[in-house]
């Protein structure tokens, strides 16, 4: 017996409905700004190599937002 999968919050489906390149351009900063603090703060990394590593990290978890977001609203 299969139940109905509850409707995705309105979030969701506002997130899933954007492009991807506008996708990228929202979580983008959001993700760097997050792995410098976590570079530079809890690692204790130099300031230069912590703007790196943010604007390295965050570039690869906005691509993995991006593809994740596509492969869940290819499921529904």
């Amino acid at each position: 017996m299969r139940q109905t999968p509850k409707p995705a919050p309105r979030l969701v489906l506002w997130w899933e409905a954007l492009d991807t390149w506008k996708q990228l351009a929202l979580s983008f900063p959001v993700f760097a700004i997050l792995t410098f603090l976590l570079n530079f703060g809890l690692f204790n990394q130099p300031i230069l190599r912590s703007v790196f590593y943010g604007a390295f990290e965050g570039a690869v978890l906005a691509g993995l937002l991006a593809v994740a977001t596509r492969t869940e609203s290819g499921r529904r």
